[in-house]
């Protein structure tokens, strides 16, 4: 038997409590928040939105999170399957290794009489099949498999429901398999049941994406495992305990297609935009967990941000920081392509340009690609008013005088005039600006301020 299995006489021995999925988050949490970890260290802003998630997932009630497209609602959902995984991994959580809802072992103890400091009177009755279990191992607790979470997973304590018109009730609430049925002829065999979405995230979560695209029968199956935490497979007449978190999402469109029963069950929580600052460590992130790495400087980065949060407003698009993302990601391949591991001004103007004509109509192309011609600014003034009315123009012709004007930007000879005799206080401050802004674990100093300077004096020469 491996480490991370056991019997259910074994189990007995050790006075086992049931910890309900809400009792497990509210652990951790507080152990982090003691600690003064971030609970959702990648998601950036949104602090007090992020605090009430928990909050409300504590009280075991589900949660609504309400917003638009690419508003991390999804990535919340994630982190939270993770502090739910690290809690497991730091307490031994066990599960009835043949129950379809992982039904946890101290629910068959008590119903077999041992409640040894088990708060009996808080348990539910097992499922109709561990019941089973029990008469068939003749209450044999030594013959009854247990296992350990080592962590949740899709189909054992995760589900995942993605909101669309295909989606049946019996998806999520399971059924037997009548087929299954027919040839064992018994409908108490485990081989029989096949647990829903809801089945198979019981001891975890459930999530349902985009609950308001669902039809109203789907909807409708959530309810009495969100009211009653138990769930009644389609085509049976027994039900079955279940103790999950629930986790939704929709955008403001599709809210007003979730069912009032439904909505009436959960706590709806508004995620909104972030602040530009934060948007841009959103970007950031996702471009850095790239490979091969490619370094996009913040200048350019800011660039891209700030028009696609210029276009928001227009009605013919829905942009969220995805479409800023996408920036990022498109310009890193157009320097990927070029074999450069740090995006330029043109593979940024590249990104910008792809990722948001993607999000237009056909019909609306031309029209979107004028407005981005006519709030993009030129480039030399955006550069030189980013960097804080640095000398460019001095430093432009220290490298021109060094070496030539015929000769391209390049970080070494950048880094040899930085060196050299020609070095200017102007050339100091820039060194200085790109060390305080730029993350220079992941970049070359020399690389970009070979960037910004390339781009400043060919914006400088387009406008001469």
């Amino acid at each position: 038997m491996s480490e991370n299995s056991s019997t259910l006489e074994e189990i007995s021995r050790q006075a086992h409590t049931l910890p309900r999925v809400n009792h497990c988050l509210a652990a951790i949490v507080r152990k982090k928040i003691l600690k003064g970890e971030d609970l959702f260290p990648d998601i950036f802003g949104i602090s007090h939105e992020k605090r009430r998630f928990v909050e409300v997932l504590i009280t075991g009630k589900g949660v609504l999170l309400t917003g638009e497209y690419g508003v991390a609602k999804t990535d919340l959902a994630k982190h939270l399957l993770g502090l739910i995984n690290e809690y497991m991994a730091q307490e031994a959580v066990y599960y009835v290794k043949r129950c379809p809802v992982q039904e946890d072992p101290a629910v068959l103890l008590n119903y077999m009489g041992d409640t040894q400091g088990r708060n009996a009177h808080f348990l539910p009755e097992p499922c109709p099949i561990c019941k089973k279990m029990i008469e068939d191992m003749k209450g044999d607790k030594a013959r009854i498999q247990v296992a350990r979470f080592e962590r949740i997973v899709e189909g054992r304590g995760f589900a995942r429901v993605q909101g669309g018109g295909d989606v049946l009730p019996e998806e999520i609430v399971g059924t037997y398999n009548l087929i299954k049925l027919a040839q064992i002829g018994d409908p108490f065999d485990p081989r029989v049941f096949e647990p829903g979405k809801i089945g198979q995230s019981s001891r975890g979560l459930l999530f349902v994406d985009e609950i308001g695209k669902l039809p109203e029968t789907a909807q409708h199956a959530l309810i009495q495992a969100a009211q009653e935490s138990i769930v009644t497979p389609s085509k049976s007449r027994e039900t079955f305990p279940v103790d999950f978190l629930l986790a939704a999402t929709t955008n403001p469109m599709d809210e007003q297609y979730i069912c009032g029963a439904v909505r009436d069950r959960l706590v709806s929580i508004k995620i909104p935009l972030v602040g530009i600052e934060d948007e841009i460590k959103i970007v950031q992130k996702e471009a850095e967990r790239v490979s091969p790495a490619v370094y996009v400087p913040r200048i350019f980065l800011k660039l891209a941000v700030e028009i696609v949060r210029a276009l928001r407003t227009d009605e013919h698009l829905e942009m969220g920081p995805r479409t800023s993302i996408n920036t990022a990601l498109i310009g890193r391949s157009s320097a990927l392509l070029e074999g450069k591991s740090i995006i330029s001004f043109c593979n940024m103007k590249e990104g910008i340009y792809t990722a948001i004509l993607g999000k237009a109509l056909f019909e609306d192309k031309t029209d979107i690609e004028k407005r981005i011609d006519d709030i993009f600014p030129a480039v030399a003034d955006y550069i030189a008013r980013e960097l804080d009315g640095l000398g460019l123009d001095e430093i432009v012709r220290a490298y021109r005088n060094t070496w030539g004007d015929d000769t391209k930007w390049s970080a070494k000879n950048v880094k040899q005039l930085i060196t050299g005799e020609a070095e200017t206080a102007e050339l100091e401050k820039l060194a200085a600006w790109i060390y305080r802004f730029e993350n220079i674990n992941k970049c070359n100093i020399h690389d970009v301020a070979s960037e910004y300077l390339c781009a400043y004096e060919r914006g400088c020469d387009l406008h001469a």
